[in-house]
């Protein structure tokens, strides 16, 4: 048996599980805040030269094959301990679980086939004969076919997974090996790593629609959920490649470490991993902006990474070392980048939308001093939060909190409590009762409250004229002057009244008078003093009084 222990020309194991493929890219935009880098939590020992890391669908075991013997190590990620092992083949490169993980499959370099295991049972049901030097593999989403790259044939096997059995064979470049099916099925692309190209086959008539060059020793190859952006890890110039593949071209490319053969996406899509086999690190590339923002020490020649479907934990093989470095991923810390509205009333109740990023998953979002939103709704990039009330005005930051941390104070998150405001406008009315020589006018004091709080308490006071008498059934008069008070709240666009009576007598015929009403105090604030007074003007003679 010959082993493997370094590359023939550019080598890795290809996972294509869903984990491995299962994010939509952003376009290359504004870089956001670097997530935490993965950190190494563990080192499992397992069968020597681990090559090929698959977790299954539903997170709770991965299987490491080993290139230089048939041991298929089992891993329980819980745990993160080895919880048995058996033998398929004479040694394995890549794992692929089925979608509905109920099966997985491997390849066997030197024996040219591809063994088909039940994950029940961990043994193989199936050894199918493929190409020579079966490399990498991938399962499409339906689960009814297996592409299998036969590095030393140039071709793909397509097997079929209902009878197990090769039903076409197609020519590709020289030396493929990573392999990944497109979302709906309808392509697969092959890193043919001789002819340093990415070859698209139309599944529907199993034929190479496309060739896209890209860089030297390409080998790994990640795809974006919505089958729009292809990453590829080329081994031979320490880059990363983007394909767009509606275009058919290479959208960006980014310098990592050296010898990168194998490319990983996180869940989400927003970072992609590429594993430098000569480094001994995994780089951390945002893919907003494509950039490494952080670069992880791993164990010795660091092979394939695969992802649990949280994107929480990872498992990398790190082929001399015989081991899988377990690394955990903190979730990203959120990011507040806007409130609007930028205020409200003190008594709460707006409802607030905070931009951002990170946001999903919030378990919190304070106002400061005011305390927790009682309510509210969270995307990624946005919240909806209802304000509670504040027992005083002023600003205060929105915080959104997640499992990942409570966002950073920053300029953006400020948000305005604005004290209650009630305006209370005085109308005062007038009626002239006339009589021979006597009479009087019956006043009319109209409050109104125009909002936007209600009125909790107030006072209108009117100086009563000299020498004239006055009487009161619902206000206080005295001492030449009137108090009318409001005890109790008046709500918003409520009106009350109070009355007053001057009595005209016969020595003050002839007599022009007038009556100011003014709102002396009120509560809360009266933000409109333009309303807060009403006056009314009459004159008497023998026969009538007549006001204005």
């Amino acid at each position: 048996m010959r082993i493997r222990r370094s590359p023939r020309r550019s080598w890795t194991a290809v996972v294509a599980t869903g984990a491995a493929t299962a994010a939509l890219l952003s376009q290359p935009g504004v870089a956001e805040a670097a997530a935490p880098p993965p950190v190494v939590t563990a080192t499992v020992s397992v069968a020597a030269y681990p090559a090929g890391v698959a977790v299954a669908p539903d997170g709770r075991r991965a299987y490491v094959t080993s290139q230089s013997s048939g041991t298929v190590s089992v891993l329980d990620t819980a745990t993160n301990a080895v919880t048995g092992t058996f033998t398929a083949g004479s040694g394995s490169y890549a794992v692929a679980w089925a979608p509905d993980g109920r099966h997985a499959y491997l390849t066997h370099h030197q024996d040219g086939t591809v063994s088909v295991l039940d994950t029940a049972s961990n043994t193989v049901t199936a050894t199918v004969p493929v190409g020579a030097e079966p490399f990498g593999l991938a399962v499409a989403p339906d689960g009814a076919h297996v592409y299998v790259s036969n590095a030393g044939a140039g071709t793909v096997s397509v097997l079929e997974t209902a009878g197990n059995t090769v039903t076409a064979t197609v020519p590709v470049g020289a030396e493929p090996h990573g392999v990944a099916v497109a979302p709906d099925g309808a392509h697969v692309y092959v890193a043919a790593s001789g002819a340093q190209a990415v070859d698209v086959i139309a599944t529907a008539g199993n034929t190479v629609s496309a060739s896209v060059p890209v860089g030297h020793g390409v080998f790994g190859l990640a795809l974006s959920a919505d089958g729009s952006r292809l990453w590829t890890a080329n081994g031979g110039d320490n880059t990363v490649s983007v394909l767009d593949t509606a275009a058919g071209t290479v959208a960006g490319t980014v310098t990592v470490g050296n010898n990168p053969y194998a490319v990983t996406l996180s869940p989400d899509g927003r970072r992609a991993y590429a594993a430098n086999y000569a480094d001994d690190t995994l780089s951390v590339i945002g893919t907003a902006d494509r950039t490494v923002t952080a670069t992880v020490p791993t164990g010795a020649s660091p092979f394939t990474l695969a992802l649990t479907p949280d994107g929480r934990r990872g498992y990398l093989a790190d082929f001399s070392g015989g081991a899988v470095t377990v690394l955990g991923f903190p979730l990203p810390v959120p990011v507040v980048t806007g409130v609007s509205p930028a205020s409200g009333p003190q008594a709460g109740g707006t409802v607030v939308t905070v931009t951002g990023t990170d946001l999903a998953g919030a378990t919190a979002v304070s106002f400061g001093a005011a305390g927790n939103a009682a309510s509210f709704s969270c995307t990624e990039t946005s919240c909806t939060a209802t304000a509670p009330a504040a027992t005083a005005a002023g600003a205060v930051d929105v915080r959104v909190t997640t499992p990942g941390g409570t966002s950073a104070v920053t300029a953006a998150d400020r948000f305005g409590y604005t004290a209650p405001t009630a305006d209370l406008a005085v109308a005062l009315g007038a009626t002239p009762v006339s009589g021979l020589f006597t009479g009087r006018v019956d006043y009319t004091l109209t409050l109104t409250n125009q909002g936007p709080a209600a009125v909790d308490s107030a006072t209108v006071t009117a100086d009563l004229p000299a020498g004239l008498t006055a009487s009161s059934t619902d206000c206080t008069v005295a001492a030449g002057k009137l108090t009318c008070t409001l005890a109790g709240p008046l709500a918003r666009n409520a009106s009350t009244t109070r009355h007053l009576t001057v009595h005209v007598g016969l020595f003050n015929v002839g007599r022009t008078f007038t009556v100011t009403a003014v709102r002396t105090a009120s509560a809360p604030a009266d933000p409109v003093p333009a309303n807060d007074r009403a006056a009314r003007t009459c004159s008497s003679n023998l026969l009538q009084i007549s006001c204005s």
